[in-house]
């Protein structure tokens, strides 16, 4: 593996240990921060370039020889990510690869057995793809559970509302929020007729309209990025 890619990886690795303290901040903080937000998209793209970069050597190395200047110097190469064969087609197609199943098999083995329509295992890849093709348009969405006391939010009848963190805010005996008392030895509000509770814990981040952990699938991506360079490094002898 060369220094380059190398770098690339690791880097990722240092930002993966920066998004678990960001989201662990973020998630006692209850608010997602521009930093989680950046730092995952900053993974991300990064793992996409060292799968485009190790795709290029492998480009350099066994179709750029047979093309012409003009070819290569126009190709865009990309890791191919496709729903279906007509798709990885047209991506080999940007990189000026013509009929790679009959000019190298083996690549085009390779390849196609690291698709996500091929393997349920590679299912990541297609995520991987949709999520940076957003760029910093994807979200965060907070996964909440109603469990053991983290922040507490009451609310009248009429609409306001008041919230507090137990572990930073103490309230002492005869304190009372919307006239309703705290009991200081729980710091929950006593029940009244007009006030009600909520004792919410955010428990995790997800990606808007997928419904995977975003913290979880970083470090799937990494991990399998990283193997999945390996292999292709050592297959292809790059």
């Amino acid at each position: 593996m060369d220094s380059e890619l190398k770098s690339m990886l690791d880097r990722a690795n240092e930002l993966l240990d920066e998004l678990k303290d960001e989201y662990e901040s973020s998630l006692s903080a209850q608010k997602v921060t521009d930093r989680a937000k950046n730092l995952t998209q900053e993974i991300l793209e990064k793992l996409r370039h060292a799968l485009d970069h190790t795709m290029s050597r492998v480009w350099e190395k066994f179709i750029a020889p047979n093309l012409s200047k003009e070819d290569r110097e126009s190709a865009r190469v990309y890791f191919p990510i496709g729903k279906n064969l007509h798709a990885i087609a047209s991506i080999l197609g940007q990189a000026k690869v013509r009929n790679l199943e009959k000019v190298n098999k083996p690549l085009y083995e390779f390849l196609l057995k690291k698709q996500p329509f091929s393997a349920k295992e590679n299912k990541w890849l297609e995520l991987l793809t949709k999520i940076t093709g957003k760029g910093k348009h994807f979200r965060l969405t907070p996964q909440k559970r109603i469990q053991k006391i983290k922040s507490i939010e009451v609310s009248t009848i009429g609409g306001a509302k008041a919230k507090w963190t137990p572990s930073s805010v103490r309230f002492g005996k005869g304190v009372k929020i919307f006239g309703a008392p705290i009991d200081p030895k729980t710091q929950r509000v006593v029940p009244t007729a007009f006030i009600a509770e909520k004792v919410e814990v955010w428990v995790s981040f997800i990606f808007d309209g997928y419904g995977v952990k975003a913290f979880g699938f970083c470090n799937e991506a990494y991990t399998k990025t990283r193997a999945l360079i390996e292999e292709m490094v050592k297959v292809f002898k790059l």
